[in-house]
């Protein structure tokens, strides 16, 4: 099943200015406004365009003249709000950080940029915009502002449907902020909106249920009527997979008259659910009612929804056994289409509808149709020839997967295949089984093999002699195992400092700090999967975390990396072998 993804309420408007605020001159009734208060009567107003364009604007202006480099990022962040995505306020930003490049004004800068782009649709550019202003947020140590960034990373991992990673920065950023409540009611109610979707993302509908409720309490005593919509629906899309069908139906019908004056995505949304909950309480007549109000604004503005592809294929089966073709077809077209304009927009995303609507499947009943639809032969042809592109294309990308997966199961076998007493990774550097006697004798063994860098060393003799040694009782002792080590920890551990250790393992064995851990934790694995058999049953990710990685991303590809395959196919050989 998918995950469900809510739809973030579009708390701007999408309607286009192009007023300047070159030539504006505030008027005399908001001269003496503070900002908070410009701010809040714009917010008040924001649906009455001449009035929040006049708020905005004398926002600005005011920025501008007492030389405000904050408010005047904040200033053309509202005039954004009030455009058709109109990115170039980008530039008016630039041009103000330019002028005024502190600390903080480049971290607010990068941070409302970030926006920008966030709330046009460009993720990667918000991402990179974000990473800016953290660095800046971090060289200042901002508490607040490295705090509001990372939950702005935190969204866009949501978008990309990365919601575990988003609920764990969602949770470390709450605390925080739940002190900020009175003073920053906007923000608090941003973080329990993630809060909300990442919850709903995962599958915790009752945990998304909780906070979607305490957001909308906390709405009306804030008196935020745009964040309560976003959270209203929410709470109904939530109550939909908490099976509360009825109560689903009619919170979603009071939002429709808003949304069809204000927004037509989150109409088409509403619309979809109702559809959804009539199927489950099997009323027919309803569910396809809203299922053609859906279809309809789909065409219109193409709102892409997992959930459409199961409400389409149900519709499609209905028609399969009424035996009605023209609904039939128009239904085919319509998934085809919509397949199409998924796997352009993410590939990913495709290969899920891929398993789910098999697009050779629907050729198959396309061609079937057209021996009887003659009207419209042309066209199904057009189609017909779409969808074999699609499925070649999936074929080719099925057959390079393939491939690689018989070279993982190869590269496996080599590795089993290998002596126990032989090391993959590097054989005069892996863990070598020392005794306490004979430590100084690979000492000067060491010692003499590096002689001739020695003069290049600036390492004083005794701390290198000393170094070499706790290098070799961390390696003894299995020490690399334990998470989180940095290259700063173990030369406090050593009693040194880091320069020293850097250059000692540069020096004796011949690679950075960070790939000397990786390859002694994989060389770890690789030994104890083949020895103990209670490791093999556990799963990658709990193996990950014994070895000493911090995930099981990590794992697999230092894994892959230094190996040529993967855990998993590892696990899987030796399993195999061992049975034998």
């Amino acid at each position: 099943m998918y995950k469900i993804i809510l739809f973030i309420f579009p708390f701007f408007s999408i309607l286009c200015f192009s007023q300047s605020t070159k030539d504006f001159k505030i008027p005399e009734s908001l001269k003496n406004r503070t900002f908070d208060q410009l701010e809040k009567s714009y917010s008040t107003e924001f649906r009455v365009d001449n009035k929040s364009l006049l708020y905005a604007n004398t926002f600005i202006a005011k920025a501008k003249k007492e030389k405000n480099v904050i408010k005047q990022i904040d200033g053309y962040f509202l005039l954004f709000t009030k455009s058709k995505k109109n990115i170039h306020y980008v530039d008016s930003i630039k041009n103000v950080i330019k002028k005024g490049n502190t600390v903080d004004n480049l971290s607010h800068g990068y941070y409302k940029m970030g926006h920008i782009y966030y709330n046009s649709n460009k993720y990667d550019q918000a991402l990179s915009s974000y990473l800016q202003a953290l660095t800046y947020a971090k060289t200042n140590d901002n508490k607040k502002s490295i705090i509001l960034i990372k939950n702005a990373i935190g969204d866009i991992k949501s978008r990309t449907n990365d919601y575990e990673e988003s609920l764990k920065i969602f949770k470390e950023n709450y605390d925080y902020i739940k002190k900020e409540e009175t003073k920053d009611p906007n923000n608090y109610l941003s973080f329990l909106y993630s809060l909300t979707v990442a919850y709903n993302g995962v599958g915790k509908y009752d945990s998304a249920y909780v906070y979607a409720n305490l957001g909308k309490s906390k709405c009306l005593v804030y008196n935020k009527k745009y964040y309560y919509k976003a959270f209203d629906l929410a709470s109904h899309i939530i109550e939909y997979h908490l099976k509360y069908n009825e109560k689903s139906v009619k919170g979603l019908k009071k939002n429709i008259d808003y949304f069809k004056k204000h927004d037509s995505t989150n109409l088409g949304i509403t619309y979809m659910y109702l559809s959804m909950n009539f199927q489950k309480l099997n009323n027919r007549r309803e569910y396809f009612y809203y299922f053609n109000k859906m279809d309809s604004i789909q065409k219109r503005i193409k709102f892409i929804r997992p959930e459409l592809i199961g409400l389409y294929k149900n519709s499609l089966n209905f028609y399969e056994k009424e035996g009605n073709k023209e609904k039939q077809l128009y239904l085919i077209d319509r998934l085809i289409t919509l397949n199409d304009t998924i796997y352009k927009s993410n590939y990913e995303f495709s290969k899920e509808i891929h398993k789910k609507f098999d697009t050779p499947e629907l050729l198959e009943q396309k061609q079937k149709l057209i021996s009887n639809l003659d009207k419209r032969n042309t066209a199904l042809y057009w189609l017909l020839s779409g969808g074999c592109l699609l499925l070649f294309i999936f074929i080719y990308l099925y057959s390079k997967n393939q491939k690689k997966l018989k070279t993982y199961k190869i590269q496996a076998q080599k590795l089993i295949d290998i002596s126990n007493k032989s090391s993959l990774i590097d054989q005069s550097e892996s863990i070598q089984k020392l005794d306490v006697e004979d430590k100084e004798m690979r000492l000067q063994d060491t010692l003499d093999k590096e002689q001739p860098n020695k003069v290049k060393s600036q390492i004083p003799e005794n701390i290198r002699e000393s170094l070499i040694l706790k290098l070799h009782d961390f390696e003894k002792q299995k020490m690399f195992i334990t998470k989180s080590i940095t290259l700063h920890s173990l030369s406090k551990e050593f009693e040194t400092n880091r320069d020293y250790l850097s250059k000692v393992i540069n020096e004796t064995k011949g690679k950075s700090f960070s790939k000397y851990l990786t390859e002694l934790r994989i060389n770890f694995a690789i030994t104890e999967l083949k020895e103990n058999k209670t490791l093999r049953l556990k799963t990658i990710a709990s193996i990950a975390e014994e070895v000493g990685f911090n995930n099981v991303e990590s794992f697999t590809k230092a894994f892959k990396n230094i190996t040529g395959t993967l855990p998993s196919y590892y696990i899987k050989i030796l399993q195999k072998e061992i049975r034998v």
